[in-house]
């Protein structure tokens, strides 16, 4: 009679246990989901606002932190392949970086940030419209984060010092309003 006793004793402790796991993971998830809650989601970034300085790993690899293009425009589009408007708008973005490269090479850069897309669909999006300035996947969300991007196309305008100069939701519609962001950011 006895090792039936001790069976019994083992499988309520066993039972015990995984309880407590249980109830232990029930409250963790509650913790997690109201501290989630609780959080502020952070404060979008408005024109005269300076946005955190991010890193964009390019296709080719290089990467390029924000941090280090103070001193110069930096204008920001996200964009994606599957994007019915962005095609038009690659290559009035491409027409621009042509210009600026040509007459001010190095006070103006471009970034495009390729936005919930997938790198064989993007660099080959890339390759069909001839884009030459430098490109790069936001896989986490992090960059379009900063800027509470909820749609593509989506361009912001950084002046030297890194404050928002300028936004355009939605794709332009002439390559010369892409030259009014960036020259209003240059005399800046």
């Amino acid at each position: 009679m006895e090792p039936v006793q001790k069976s019994k004793n083992r499988f309520g402790v066993i039972r015990l246990l995984f309880m407590g796991l249980v109830v232990t993971g029930v409250i963790f998830t509650l913790v997690m989901i109201g501290v989630r809650m609780v959080k502020p989601d952070p404060a979008p970034v408005t024109v005269g606002g300076q946005p955190p300085d991010f890193r964009l790993t390019t296709f080719s690899g290089e990467e390029i932190d924000t941090r280090n293009l103070r001193g110069k425009v930096v204008l920001i589009n996200y964009w994606a392949s599957w994007c019915s408007t962005c095609d038009d708008e690659m290559e009035m973005l491409e027409t621009a970086w042509q210009h600026y490269q040509s007459v001010n090479p190095e006070d103006v850069i471009f970034l495009g940030v390729a936005y919930m897309d997938t790198e064989p669909a993007a660099e080959a999006f890339l390759a069909e419209y001839g884009v030459t300035y430098p490109n790069g996947l936001d896989l986490q969300g992090k960059i379009s984060g900063i800027f509470q991007v909820t749609n593509v196309p989506e361009t912001y305008v950084l002046d030297g010092e890194g404050r928002l100069q300028a936004v355009k939701i939605g794709p332009f519609l002439t390559v010369d309003q892409i030259y009014d962001m960036v020259d209003l950011a240059l005399a800046e």
